[in-house]
């Protein structure tokens, strides 16, 4: 186990493993950046402690790229995906996804980011249990307003069917 004060040394290192995926562009230039982040700093006090999870992040996602985010536990990983699926606020420094800064943003719009723009994938699946495998399914196009009931049944269904297939 790592005591508080092992946290607070070990270094929030981040690596981003990348591949970049061939995306065409109409004018040939940079692919579009989705995610932006500089000097990002994320700081717990716990006590008479700070533990500082991330210490001065700076990166940049662009469309078609492909990243893996690596590093020893207690290195601030957590932080980082919690910061990036807007859970989380950091401490300092700036975060824009698709050009828009998310730091001034109110709970409604960081849920709207959050159902149009980011996708979350759990360890352990978090899958509902009082409710069918298809409601499972069907439950994040209930949050999304331009998606009907019945669109979103069919598409649960297909969705389902399709993974039947493979079992």
């Amino acid at each position: 186990l790592v005591n508080l004060k092992q946290k607070q040394q070990i270094k929030a290192k981040v690596h981003l493993c990348r591949k970049q995926q061939e995306v065409e562009e109409k004018d040939n230039t940079m692919s579009k950046e989705i995610i932006k982040i500089e000097n990002l700093k994320r700081e717990f006090t716990m006590g008479a402690e700070t533990v500082r999870a991330l210490r001065g992040i700076s990166f940049t996602i662009n469309e078609g790229e492909f990243v893996t985010i690596m590093g020893s536990s207690g290195s601030g990983k957590s932080t980082l995906l919690n910061i990036l699926g807007c859970l989380d606020q950091p401490t300092s420094g700036t975060y824009e996804i698709d050009g828009v800064s998310v730091k001034d943003l109110n709970r409604n719009q960081l849920a709207t980011i959050r159902n149009e723009k980011i996708g979350f994938i759990f360890q352990s699946y978090n899958l509902l249990a009082r409710t069918s495998a298809l409601e499972n399914v069907e439950l994040p196009l209930i949050y999304n307003s331009k998606v009907s009931t019945e669109e979103r049944r069919e598409r649960a269904i297909k969705a389902h069917s399709k993974d039947s297939e493979r079992e």
